[in-house]
């Protein structure tokens, strides 16, 4: 099982590791790495709090080991006016082609929909990155539109498809 919880000074190695993996820049809007310097201010100074913070980066562990790190999951670009945010999930290498990222992306969801300041989530991914449109695709978030030519990638560009969730209020 997984769960999700919170940076912890302890996840530095594995958060500097899965943020400067260059294989995975081509699906993010990296273009420069971090410092163990700024991610180490960063875990210290985050209140963990969307309203605050406009963002909340979450670990995805094994529920019976918490220091197995087996990715990170982001909610961020927090609209409060619109009650909508971005959401982005990364599987350490690792732990890929394991079913991992699609109980991450539901643990992600269910977060999103208890914190109660959501109406809607969305991401904007790689039509190139197939693995991950078809996680998407399982969880429920709908094919809302495609933006042509959007990621950079070394040679050439790739078109992002922006995948929309509407979260169910009870």
């Amino acid at each position: 099982m997984l769960k999700l919880r919170a940076l912890e000074p302890e996840d530095l190695e594995q958060l500097y590791a899965i943020e400067n993996n260059l294989d995975d820049w081509e699906y993010s809007n990296m273009s420069a790495p971090f410092s163990r310097y700024v991610l180490r201010d960063y875990i210290a100074n985050q209140h963990c709090d969307l309203t605050i913070d406009q963002q909340v980066r979450l670990v995805v562990c094994d529920d019976s080991d918490e220091q197995m790190v087996i990715g990170l999951a982001d909610i961020f670009n927090f609209d409060a006016r619109h009650r909508r945010a971005e959401i982005g999930l990364i599987i350490a290498k690792d732990f890929r082609s394991h079913g991992y990222a699609i109980k991450a992306a539901q643990l992600l969801v269910e977060y999103a929909s208890r914190i109660g300041l959501l109406d809607q989530i969305y991401a904007f991914i790689s039509e190139d990155n197939e693995p991950c449109c078809k996680v998407f695709d399982k969880i429920g978030f709908n094919r809302a539109s495609i933006l042509n030519n959007w990621f950079k990638n070394a040679n050439s560009y790739s078109n992002s498809v922006i995948f929309q969730l509407f979260l169910k209020k009870d």
